[in-house]
């Protein structure tokens, strides 16, 4: 096990447990930081986290006032990291932690008539999974027009988040390897 820490909130500084193998890659502290100054106050907000990993974007997203987050993830190993990070946190009880394939959560959710203020995905690296679930979140919108859609992915992957039909580019930053989009759906009604 390794851990990560919080760098802004009223958990600022605390740390929590990731795992120290091939499993995932996580988002720096730096990354998260600069998202976090780039989509500015989050206060009351809901968070869809996806391909969630250690939790760490929620959990951050929590720290810094969001209300609540919703937090998708295949592997079982890291939805027991998640629950136990949520526990040392205190955070759990303003998170659902959903075991299943995002490409099977996202319709669920809809289902549910779900919608959140956030949505961040962070999927394995150069496997295509940004463009599928942006087309799955076009068939099934768990957004309003004021929701932020945040993909971090590979700079050597496609970069046609930058003209994703029914989106507006925000912002788009290069940190390394990694390339940060910010999107708002701009084909809903006001």
């Amino acid at each position: 096990m390794s851990t990560i820490r919080i760098t802004g909130g009223r958990l600022r500084g605390m740390s929590i447990q990731v795992l120290s193998n091939e499993v995932a890659r996580y988002t720096s502290s730096k990354v998260r930081q600069a998202i976090f100054n780039m989509i500015g106050d989050i206060e009351g907000r809901s968070v869809l986290e996806l391909f969630a990993g250690s939790g760490s974007f929620s959990i951050e997203a929590l720290s810094r006032g969001a209300a609540s987050a919703t937090l998708v993830e295949a592997n079982r190993k890291m939805t027991d990291l998640i629950a136990k990070n949520l526990a040392r946190t205190g955070l759990n009880k303003y998170c659902q932690v959903i075991h299943m394939d995002v490409r099977y959560a996202v319709p669920l959710l809809f289902g549910r008539k779900c919608t959140y203020d956030i949505i961040f995905m962070d999927p394995p690296y150069e496997m295509g999974y940004v463009m599928q679930i942006m087309t799955l979140l076009q068939a099934h919108p768990l957004f309003t027009r004021d929701t932020v859609t945040i993909a971090e992915y590979s700079c050597r992957e496609n970069d046609t988040l930058s003209y994703w039909e029914g989106f507006e580019n925000q912002k788009t930053r290069k940190y390394g390897d990694t390339v940060v989009t910010i999107l708002r759906n701009s084909n809903l009604p006001a």
